[in-house]
C-alpha cells in the first residue's frame, strides 16, 4: 500500500517501559496500513520484551482518534500526557488512555494562523517538546489563556523551564524536537535545520 507518512511511527505505536505497546486509531484512512506486525516482530527480535499490548485502533470505526505520541506529549517521569485536542485527539479516548495507562491528563486547545484564520493545530508535537528539565512549548497557540496558564503551572510544577517559542518558529518546525538518550545515559535534543535555524541565541544557549 502506498503509506508516504510511514516515516512517523510514533503516530501508531508508543513503546513502554514495562513492556506496554500500544496500537493508537488514526484518522487518515491511508495512515492505517501502517501498522505492521512485522514491525514490532523486528523490535523483540532486536531485545524489546512485548509482555502486554494495548489495542485501540477499534475506534476507528467510531471516527474517534488518538494518533499517538503525535497528539500526546509524554512525561513518562512525572506521568502527565499533554494533548491539543482537535480530529485527532478525542478527548474521552485521551481519557481512557491516561486511566489504563496511568497518566494525567492536561488536555487544551491550540491554533496556528492560516491565511487570517485560526485554525487547530493537527498534532500536539508541532508546538510542545517535553524534555528533562525544560519544555519548549508555543504558548502563542494557546488562545484560551486559562488552558495557557494551566499548562504552565503543570510544566513548572513538574520541574521544567519553559522555553517559549513563537508561532513563526514553530512553522519551522522549533517545536517539532525530540529529546534522545544514548546507552551511555548521555541527553540529546534532536531537530531539524530548520528548526536549529529559527532558533535564537537565547533559546540555543537555553537548550544547550
Amino acid at each position: 500500500p502506498h503509506t508516504p507518512d510511514s516515516i512517523f511511527p510514533n503516530n501508531w505505536v508508543s513503546f513502554h517501559d514495562d513492556g506496554t505497546v500500544v496500537l493508537y486509531p488514526m484518522f487518515a484512512e491511508n495512515r492505517r496500513a501502517e501498522r505492521r506486525a512485522d514491525i514490532l516482530q523486528r523490535i523483540e527480535s532486536e531485545g524489546f520484551s512485548i509482555r502486554r499490548k494495548v489495542d485501540y485502533t477499534g475506534f476507528e470505526e467510531e471516527n474517534r482518534f488518538l494518533e499517538g505520541t503525535g497528539g500526546i506529549i509524554l512525561d513518562r517521569v512525572n506521568r502527565y500526557a499533554y494533548a491539543a485536542l482537535s480530529q485527532r485527539v478525542d478527548k474521552a479516548l485521551l481519557g481512557r488512555f491516561c486511566k489504563e495507562q496511568n497518566f494525567i491528563p492536561v488536555s487544551f486547545h491550540a491554533y496556528q494562523t492560516v491565511n487570517g484564520q485560526r485554525l487547530p493545530i493537527y498534532h500536539t508535537n508541532v508546538m510542545m517538546c517535553v524534555a528533562t528539565d525544560y519544555a519548549v512549548v508555543c504558548l502563542d497557540s494557546i488562545d484560551d489563556v486559562e488552558e495557557r496558564e494551566q499548562v504552565c503551572h503543570v510544566l513548572r510544577q513538574t520541574g521544567k523551564e519553559i522555553i517559549a517559542i513563537s508561532e513563526e518558529q514553530m512553522h519551522h518546525f522549533a517545536g517539532n524536537m525530540l529529546q534522545v538518550e544514548n546507552g551511555k545515559g548521555a541527553l540529546f535534543l534532536v531537530m531539524s535545520q530548520s528548526a536549529y535555524d529559527s532558533l535564537d541565541e537565547g533559546q540555543l544557549q537555553r537548550l544547550s
